[in-house]
């Protein structure tokens, strides 16, 4: 067991001297109190004096690491709750935090410094044991490379970091994502063989997840919920904590889909009044006998625009209910609506037909008859 021990501390050791910030790295002034109470004013101050991103990034991974205090009991629950920005503002506030706010706070900072970096979600293992608890780290690009940190993991330390940006394959030792992706590697494990400390088996088909990572990024929020989702259940919900994770990923999906269908019902009525709105005016100028006289080309425009307001907000009342089921928005009213302003629609845009290819004085008979 001492030699299991002895050989993983000298990977993980190994991993750290390949991963230090280039050398000639000099300390700045400290951060100025007034300034340490917004990720802005943090970030200003590290861009103000340093150039490379490197530094940028040890500097504010630095300042976290000895600034913020570990302490589960004083912040909100890690999952859901309250605004990101009012948690950052918090921490910040009163020096304390947990996983996710360290995590949050050293990629909300180094975004503004220019660095892209994601927090990651997972659990972790220490000394060959699995702890279920939920977990944060962070993703790093520098010179177009993904490497890992754990800032809560290093706090307090001052002279060394022992979990500053590692690569992939030794970061995997101590740290599962629930999301596979975010192993950042060609051949990742599944969460038996992380459990039992196996390496990954070549004999699959290699992962590209760089290209997979540029594609989620530049994804919108709903895709990257559906991914995760997607490749949770490709790799499997072995545990409670995995499953607790896609459980809470499918809420959020369930949320943004149900304000999916709110804006559509929404759109859907908004387009059917503001065709109403232009078919009344429609009914008043032809009331009135087409006076004063317009071209026949602006009066079929106004009926196409009536048409294409119609056409769509039925478009937009059919996606409703596709991806979660709707208890909330009268859709049968909304249709049978539809449908008889839909009625009126047809029945005059077949009378324009006549009268467009009326004589003068066939369109005077049509418009008293």
């Amino acid at each position: 067991m001492k030699k299991r021990l002895l050989v993983y501390g000298l990977l993980l050791l190994s991993g750290i001297a390949r991963a230090q910030p280039n050398t000639g790295y000099v300390l700045p002034p400290a951060i100025p109190d007034s300034l340490t109470y917004s990720t802005s004013n943090i970030a200003r101050y590290i861009n103000s004096h340093y150039q490379h991103n490197a530094d940028k990034l040890q500097a504010a991974y630095r300042w976290i690491t000895s600034h913020i205090q570990y302490n589960k009991d004083s912040m909100y629950y890690r999952f859901w709750g309250e605004d990101p920005d009012r948690k950052l503002s918090s921490v910040l506030k009163n020096r304390k935090g947990v996983c996710e706010n360290f995590a949050s706070l050293l990629s909300r900072i180094a975004e503004k410094c220019g660095i892209k970096t994601y927090v990651v979600n997972g659990y972790t293992k220490t000394n060959g044991s699995i702890n279920w608890a939920g977990h944060s780290w962070c993703a790093v690009q520098l010179d177009g490379e993904w490497l890992l940190c754990d800032p809560t993991w290093d706090a307090g330390n001052q002279q060394q970091f022992y979990y500053y940006l590692l690569p992939a394959q030794t970061f995997i030792h101590t740290h599962m994502p629930f999301d596979y992706l975010w192993q950042l590697m060609e051949y990742p494990i599944t969460h038996k063989a992380f459990k039992q400390g196996n390496d990954s088996k070549k004999k699959q088909e290699p992962f590209l997840f760089k290209d997979s990572v540029a594609q989620y990024l530049a994804s919108d929020t709903l895709q990257q919920m559906e991914a995760i989702s997607r490749r949770m259940k490709q790799q499997g919900l072995e545990n409670d904590e995995l499953r607790t994770w896609y459980a809470y990923n499918e809420m959020k999906l369930f949320i943004v889909y149900q304000e999916g269908d709110m804006i559509m019902f929404n759109q859907a009525v908004a387009n059917l009044n503001t065709a109403k709105k232009y078919f009344n005016e429609y009914i008043h100028y032809r009331n009135n006998r087409f006076i004063p006289a317009r071209p026949d080309a602006a009066i079929n425009q106004l009926f196409t625009t009536i048409e294409t307001l119609l056409k769509t907000a039925y478009q937009q009342l059919q996606q409703i209910g596709t991806r979660v089921e709707n208890y909330q928005y009268d859709t049968e009213g909304l249709q049978g609506n539809l449908d008889n302003f839909a009625s009126r629609v047809k029945n005059q845009r077949q009378f324009l037909q006549r009268y467009f290819a009326a004589s003068q004085s066939e369109r005077q008979q049509l418009l008293y008859q």
